[in-house]
């Protein structure tokens, strides 16, 4: 039988830290306490980047205010143009105005409806020269063929005498303003006349 040898463990080998314990023999999980060069460092770091945040935040408030002052006059100047927009096609229509309270006066005095109506007549023909000042021109309708982009159909009316789909009453004047429809023309178009039997009258057929 092979004999057994006995491990004796000297006291100071049991005293000697194990390999790959940490630095001095320091215990597994313990703290270890930075040095104070290193600790002034980092509250230097805390330091700069507060103040670099403090700084962002103070350009980030100067940003808001800037731009809520900038709406407030951004609205105060249109606000401006619309009056003095308004205040220009005022100034266009007074004129007219006058003209047919001179109109008027001179009507009732002379007890002559023709002088009314010359002054009636030459005040329309002002306004409209005040408005095409301002780009507004009228839409041709009468006689045209129907165009939704430009006309509002109010009714039809069946006749032979005009083709089908021809604007054939005008019965509201639209206008443009530049290239804008500012109101449609309301027109009445034409229909295909009913058939003498009563019945709607047959479909054309395209010619070959």
């Amino acid at each position: 039988m092979p004999k057994r040898h006995k491990l004796e463990i000297t006291p100071a080998a049991a005293a000697a830290p194990a390999e790959g314990a940490g630095p001095e023999g320091a215990q597994e999980g313990a703290l270890v306490e930075p040095a104070p060069e290193r600790v002034a460092h980092l509250q230097q770091e805390l330091a700069a980047a507060q103040a670099a945040a403090q700084e962002l935040h103070d350009k980030y408030l100067r940003a808001l205010a800037d731009l809520d002052n900038f709406r407030r006059r951004a609205r105060h100047e249109r606000g401006n143009a619309v009056r003095d927009g308004e205040a220009a096609i005022l100034l266009e229509v007074l004129p007219v105005l006058d003209n047919f309270a001179r109109a008027m006066a001179a009507a009732r005095d002379a007890n002559d409806a023709q002088a009314l109506m010359d002054g009636v007549k030459m005040s329309y023909d002002q306004l409209h020269a005040a408005l095409a000042r301002k780009g507004v021109r009228p839409i041709a309708a009468a006689g045209k063929q129907f165009d939704p982009r430009y006309h509002d159909a109010v009714g039809q009316v069946p006749t032979a005498e005009q083709p089908e789909g021809t604007v054939v009453v005008e019965v509201q004047k639209g206008y443009l303003h530049g290239d804008r429809v500012l109101r449609p023309a309301r027109v009445i178009v034409a229909a295909p006349p009913a058939a003498d039997d009563g019945h709607p009258p047959r479909p054309r057929r395209e010619e070959s």
